[in-house]
């Protein structure tokens, strides 16, 4: 790569050309003028004549070899300009153009055009320019290039959110309708029906509260309640309503608990949606006749809990892309599991704003492990 040089480093070997080629130039006239002098007046001894009578102030001398002296200094004088002019054109043309170039390219991100790269400059100061002007586009094309992700990601979610409310609410109309026409003629029937309706609003239910909480989350607008949480009991507490739910959809739970006091400073709603989002995915995507194991352990200062299933597992590229907001590994709409792929996303943001961690390990068709570190809360900071 080629050494930058400054501005003021190609003025002053500008200035220094410019001076080399005029004593240059000078020495060429002078030979020049003497031998042009020579030639007119004849004799060896006439030119040196003519200087010694030059310098001790005779006119004899001075009227032969001053029309010389004009004519050189005139010369002299239109070289060095021309010198001069040239070679200062040449540097402000060459300035000039990378300075034209550096304000096209300032045009062209002011247009909104960023798929071009601004190109280095041979002097130290422009190319600083062009760095900054390079790093402005390269800023912008990456919040373009955000914005866009969003636009699509907000497309996505209106896709998924009218695919996965489509069903219950055709559900809700249908069986709504059959209690209107009489279709459930008994009483139990009618019970049966509406059973059904209000599972079917606690879908809806949940759907609306994910847009709701991923609203929050893309704005930066979640609110938090944090207090001092016993986990054993908040945990043990959810170990009785997993197991409700896995029962119901025929599958076995496992809850192991340390003994012990784990305080965390922790909003119980926020945390409880975390938990209930890691439940939900361990049902979705279990066997049937699945097991799903519940566990938690002090380490380094902290609790991690561990919810495992034995389900069909994630492969190992989309491990790396499950926290990302809208991402199914199955992303074709004709799945047969519901969501909309922002459970996660939203897990993560609760995670981090309660100073802990969230994470996978699973394998394909071996099961998943979910993780969730929380740090614990100092008895002594307590009182």
């Amino acid at each position: 790569m080629a050494q930058k040089t400054t501005l003021r480093g190609r003025f002053l070997k500008t200035c220094l050309l410019m001076i080399l080629l005029s004593i240059l130039i000078a020495l060429v006239l002078v030979m020049g003028m003497l031998a042009v002098f020579i030639s007119q007046v004849p004799g060896e001894d006439n030119i040196v004549f003519a200087v010694l009578d030059l310098l001790r102030g005779r006119s004899e001398g001075i009227s032969q070899i001053l029309p010389y002296i004009v004519l050189g200094a005139v010369l002299l004088c239109l070289c060095v300009a021309v010198v001069c002019i040239v070679l200062t054109s040449r540097l402000t043309g060459q300035i000039g153009v990378t300075l034209r170039t550096l304000r096209q390219d300032a045009d062209r991100l002011q247009a909104g055009e960023l798929d071009f790269e601004v190109l280095s400059c041979r002097e130290r100061e422009l190319d600083e320019l062009g760095k900054s002007l390079e790093s402005v586009r390269q800023r912008l094309k990456t919040a373009a290039n955000a914005e866009a992700k969003a636009q699509e990601e907000r497309g996505l979610l209106m896709a998924n959110l009218s695919h996965d409310m489509r069903t219950p609410i055709t559900a809700i109309k249908g069986y709504v309708e059959g209690i209107r026409d009489g279709v459930a003629g008994t009483p139990e029937k009618q019970a049966h029906y509406l059973d059904i309706v209000y599972s079917k609003t606690l879908v809806l239910e949940k759907l609306v509260r994910n847009m709701s909480d991923f609203s929050e989350y893309e704005l930066g607008r979640m609110q938090y309640h944090f207090e001092y949480v016993d986990m054993l009991a908040f945990l043990t507490d959810l170990g009785e309503e997993y197991r409700l739910e896995a029962e119901e959809a025929g599958m076995t739970f496992t809850c192991s608990l340390p003994r012990g006091r784990y305080l965390v400073t922790a909003d119980r709603s926020k945390l409880k949606r975390v938990m209930d989002n890691l439940m939900s995915n361990a049902i979705k995507y279990s066997r049937a006749n699945g097991a799903i194991c519940m566990t938690a352990e002090g380490y380094e200062g902290g609790l991690v809990i561990q919810l495992s299933d034995n389900g069909k597992g994630i492969g190992s590229e989309a491990l790396s892309h499950v926290f990302d907001s809208f991402f199914r590994e199955d992303a074709a709409r004709s799945s047969a599991v519901p969501g909309s792929g922002l459970g996660l996303a939203i897990c993560r943001s609760i995670a981090e704003s309660h100073h802990g961690k969230i994470w996978l390990t699973s394998r394909k068709g071996e099961g998943t492990q979910a993780y969730l570190y929380l740090p614990l809360q100092r008895e002594e900071d307590i009182l």
